[in-house]
């Protein structure tokens, strides 16, 4: 019986930290000595070693016993793993738009195959799992104390934002500026041309070369345009910034929004706005996605006129309660 309880005792002690090894190896003796006096108190008789391996197996593995007794450390603690869920959840959402996003544009210019599309799940997966590292490991440096964040810890109270019960219809989330924020970022990114993007480059459809270009009133539009999405950003940034400003975002969404209902009535009549240009005798096989491509930009700017003025309505009531 002796040999078997110093053998757990042994494996438990050496995942111990040193300075403690002793003093919780004697606590953890009495613990079992007293267990081990109560069976056998109940039983009237000395345990066997198939009944002393029982007892110790019902203590728990030494690498769990260590664990409990040992310093607990984990990689994100309670305190800390709200934000880092939340930072997760907005590094999936990025990670979704920077692959799905151009492969919708491919699939828009017909230029998707089935190779293409199944390398978009890989591509989100692998960028996934390396921006959720990355946020595990900024967590855990915060967590040892590594990275400072003692200007976070300082917060108040009266810089909250004023939230009455139940969500509001229309309210705007923090998670959902975050979003935006994402989206447009990679919508400006593509317009200014940082980021490379299918749209109006040379591809073989089969039929030889099919070139995707732009209707002139976008090259025209460029710079409004442009801005148009930087004052977007603006009033997302305000929201996560600064969730209780709520004149600072109602009047920047207004702007954004009186501006999004003259670009729709701009690009209504102008319309088609993806021109495609293809060799001799190959139009007619473009037909379907001439149709399919200038019935979804149909779609899109009544969604976009529709939403802009919602977004006017509803913040130009938020600019005049101001809360």
């Amino acid at each position: 019986m002796s040999d078997l309880i110093d053998r757990y005792l042994a494996a438990v002690a050496a995942l111990l930290p040193k300075a403690q090894r002793q003093d919780i190896a004697a606590e953890l003796r009495d613990l079992i000595m007293n267990r081990v006096e109560e069976t056998e108190g109940r039983l009237g008789r000395p345990l066997d070693k198939r009944e002393i391996e029982g007892l110790l197996h019902e203590i728990g593995h030494p690498i769990a016993v260590a664990g409990r007794y040992g310093p607990r450390q984990s990689l994100i603690g309670p305190e800390l793993y709200p934000f880092w869920e939340f930072a997760v959840k907005v590094m999936l959402v990025i990670a979704a738009m920077a692959t799905f996003i151009p492969g919708g544009v491919l699939l828009v210019i017909g230029d998707a195959d089935a190779h293409r599309i199944g390398g978009l799940f890989g591509d989100f997966v692998s960028l996934a799992f390396s921006l959720v590292g990355v946020a595990t490991l900024v967590g855990a440096a915060i967590e040892r104390g590594w990275i400072k964040v003692d200007e976070f810890a300082k917060w108040k109270v009266a810089d909250l934002p004023h939230i009455p019960r139940g969500r509001p219809l229309f309210a705007k989330s923090r998670f959902d500026a975050v979003f935006e924020l994402a989206a447009l970022a990679l919508f400006v990114g593509w317009w200014t041309g940082a980021m490379k993007f299918p749209i109006g480059a040379m591809f073989d459809a089969g039929r030889g070369d099919l070139k995707v270009i732009l209707a002139p009133v976008l090259t025209t539009f460029y710079w409004p345009i442009l801005v148009l999405a930087l004052l977007q950003m603006v009033s997302a940034a305000i929201t996560v910034i600064r969730p209780g400003a709520v004149r600072a975002r109602a009047a920047a969404e207004i702007v954004c929004a009186l501006g999004g209902v003259a670009l729709v009535a701009v690009l209504w009549p102008a319309q088609p706005l993806i021109v495609f240009q293809a060799p001799e005798g190959a139009y007619a096989a473009l037909g379907n996605l001439r149709r399919s491509v200038d019935l979804s930009i149909q779609v899109i700017l009544v969604v976009m006129a529709a939403i802009s003025l919602t977004t006017l309505a509803v913040n130009a009531w938020r600019l005049a309660r101001g809360r």
